[in-house]
């Protein structure tokens, strides 16, 4: 199975030889039309070219479209996993893979605001953890600091660690982190599958309990910002996906399972949502909807930024948020900082950005999320970004 690591990575390659290859700019002054046309080639070159049927769900933020507008490209050829056409449109539901941090992020304060603690003060006396373990601080997890090895890549753990909530306990009972937390940055799916079980102070192994509690609490908390139709994943999906492809574009056979990640993961990686749902998120997180501005929970996820060395060498050192990657955009207008996530499981990937806005009084000027049933939203999003700031 494909890691989310090499997803992502296909995914800025292939998109900026294919939308990037001339300066970023709509030369009508248009960046919407232009946005449209981009993906629309990207969608029938691959179909006329290999036979690919490429959906791709854009959502745009901008001065002049406060409320924003939904792009797709690619409906016209779009199939689901078993060869029967699919609608593409603003209901149609995609992977969103790692963007489920930032769902996980906002449930956590949702149910008991700034992040206080540790694993075993969160986590029920019946879950054994190793002191290490236990001593890690729900903060960390969610800067991206725990200690834990970076694991969006194979060979991370033991396979079989994440088979099972009880299985997941088992190891980290007497598992010792690599690294001291808060001491360097490391991008753990597993930090963040036992931050959404801290988020629900679960006390029990039972797996099928936690995915039943972590989807209530998800629909908590995108009735927030009307967005009913995001949920975990579940096999009766299935038929309502479009068939999704590889970093290389290979279908996924028909007999794929599609689920994103194992059960104990779909806080970290195993959300399904729609074009619809996504623009409310996005319009959300720019302070767009009413108190929006003043939203407390916006605050405190936003403002604050953290920078550390990186625990390997392939890691990196990004500045981080809760959840979110302050990322710098150089535009032909000068430097923005966007607050970003993306996300890859096999099939899919996603992103959603949006220009810095905390403490300046006015929302977030632009914003973008992309949805693909294959490996280009990052790079997609980050140019459409550069797009809308350029023109």
């Amino acid at each position: 199975m494909l890691t989310r690591r090499m997803l992502l990575r296909g995914s800025a390659s292939l998109a900026a030889t294919a939308l990037i290859g001339r300066p970023a700019n709509a030369a009508d002054g248009d960046p919407i039309r232009a946005l449209q046309r981009r993906i629309e080639m990207l969608s029938r070159r691959a179909f006329n070219q290999r036979g690919i049927r490429s959906a791709i769900a854009v959502g745009v933020v901008t001065p002049d479209l406060p409320k924003g507008q939904l792009l797709f490209a690619g409906g016209d050829t779009l199939i689901n996993p078993f060869g029967k056409k699919l609608a593409l449109d603003a209901q149609t539901p995609l992977e969103i893979g790692s963007v489920s941090k930032v769902f996980t992020s906002g449930i956590y304060y949702m149910l008991h605001g700034p992040y206080e603690g540790t694993l075993g003060t969160s986590l029920g006396s019946r879950l054994r953890l190793s002191k290490a373990v236990a001593d890690i601080r729900l903060k960390n997890l969610a800067i991206y600091e725990p200690g834990l090895p970076q694991d969006n890549r194979s060979g991370a753990y033991p396979p079989g660690v994440m088979k099972s909530v009880k299985s997941l306990f088992d190891y980290m009972a007497d598992f010792v982190p690599p690294n001291g937390q808060g001491a360097c940055y490391a991008y753990s799916n597993i930090g963040w599958s036992l931050l959404s079980m801290a988020a629900l102070r679960i006390d029990s192994t039972n797996t099928d309990a936690f995915v039943t509690q972590y989807d209530k609490r998800l629909k908590q908390f995108c009735a927030k910002f009307d967005a009913p139709n995001t949920a975990v994943f579940h096999a009766n999906m299935k038929p309502r996906l479009p068939v999704g492809y590889t970093r290389r574009f290979v279908a996924l056979p028909a007999r794929s399972l599609y689920r994103p990640c194992n059960l104990p993961g779909y806080g970290s990686g195993g959300i399904v949502s729609n074009g619809a749902d996504m623009l409310r998120y996005l319009l959300y997180n720019m302070g767009r909807l009413p108190g929006g501005l003043t939203d407390p929970a916006l605050v405190y996820q936003q403002t604050e930024t953290f920078r550390t060395a990186a625990c390997s060498a392939t890691g990196g050192s990004p500045v981080t948020g809760y959840g979110w990657f302050h990322t710098p955009i150089q535009t032909g207008r000068g430097h923005a900082t966007v607050l970003s996530k993306n996300g890859g499981v096999p099939g899919f990937t996603s992103w959603m950005g949006f220009t810095k806005w905390q403490g300046t009084g006015a929302p977030s000027s632009h914003g973008v999320f992309v949805l693909h049933n294959g490996p280009r939203s990052t790079g997609i999003g980050t140019n459409a970004m550069k797009l809308l700031l350029t023109t």
